[in-house]
């Protein structure tokens, strides 16, 4: 199934769709006269009411839309009348680095023992279509197309084998990075996350495509354009550590929580980007991720 948040008639509704096109999930709860939560008075945070409320647990999810589909009401939205939106705003996005040899070897660095990884803040968050925006003066700033992982619900120190039980989803993210401030950084022995932590550079979406749908996400291409140029073309079967190991080390130490996202990291082709151009990241199966850049 596809999840995704969408402004309809200036309105912002969320909509699951199991292949018969997007219908308005939450019009669906209501019918059904399940409370909501307060969190619905932002309309970023609807989706994580619905996740904390349970409202995504499969069974129950499956048992709603088997009604609707079966009540003789029109859920279903018009695909014309649907503009993607940001899904949610999480409360973090852990960020892998090295996690594709290449990668590592074009910035000068090595695979490490253990996966390495790093925080990006809500405010980084973008949705499909909305400006990159880019300073001026801090140099080179690079695209990375990633695959990422959408959390269900709170994982603490969790067991690879049992990771799919905490995924909500996948979908589509570019760590957008301020490549030579990042270095400058680094050289003081600094941390990254003025590089990393900039608005806007964590453009996720446009949908999050549920496990049931996505058996299996290895050997799926990731690939980037910039006006049309093909820059990345990698496979995640080049991750040295697959989704379940990374979340099996990241809550060994951090805890995910329900709408946590975790990006896996960037195949090898990373290139700058400036304004005007148009960056489009595909995760083969997963979906296309579209967003000009402006200066900041």
């Amino acid at each position: 199934m596809k999840i995704a948040r969408f402004i309809v008639s200036d309105s912002f509704v969320i909509g699951v769709d199991r292949g018969e096109g997007f219908v308005d999930y939450g019009a669906i709860i209501e019918a059904q006269k399940y409370e909501v939560g307060g969190e619905r008075s932002d309309p970023e945070q609807l989706l994580l009411s619905f996740l904390n409320n349970g409202f995504f647990e499969y069974e129950f999810l499956k048992e709603l839309l088997d009604w609707a589909s079966h009540s003789g009401r029109n859920f279903k939205l018009n695909q014309d009348d649907i503009k993607p939106t940001l899904c949610h705003r999480p409360t973090k996005i852990i960020c892998v680095a090295r996690n594709y040899s290449e990668h590592a070897k074009e910035g000068g660095g090595e695979v490490p023992e253990k996966p390495i990884y790093f925080a990006k803040t809500d405010n980084c968050a973008l949705a499909p279509g909305m400006p990159i925006r880019v300073p001026t003066d801090l140099g080179r700033v690079d695209h990375e197309g990633e695959l990422a992982v959408v959390i269900s619900r709170r994982a603490e120190k969790i067991n690879a084998a049992d990771a799919e039980k905490y995924i909500l989803g996948y979908t589509v993210l570019n760590d957008i990075t301020a490549r030579e401030f990042q270095k400058s950084l680094g050289a003081k022995g600094l941390p990254w996350f003025q590089a990393k932590s900039r608005d806007t550079f964590a453009p996720f979406g446009p949908y999050i495509i549920t496990p049931d749908e996505i058996k299996n996400v290895n050997g799926r291409y990731i690939k980037v354009w910039v006006n049309g140029q093909l820059r990345q073309d990698g496979n995640t079967n080049d991750m040295v550590w697959k989704v379940p190991e990374l979340l099996e080390e990241i809550t060994s130490a951090v805890t995910l929580l329900p709408g946590d996202v975790v990006a896996t990291g960037t195949p090898a082709g990373v290139g700058g980007i400036i304004p005007g151009d148009q960056v489009l990241v595909e995760v083969e199966g997963i979906g296309r991720l579209s967003n000009p850049v402006v200066a900041a």
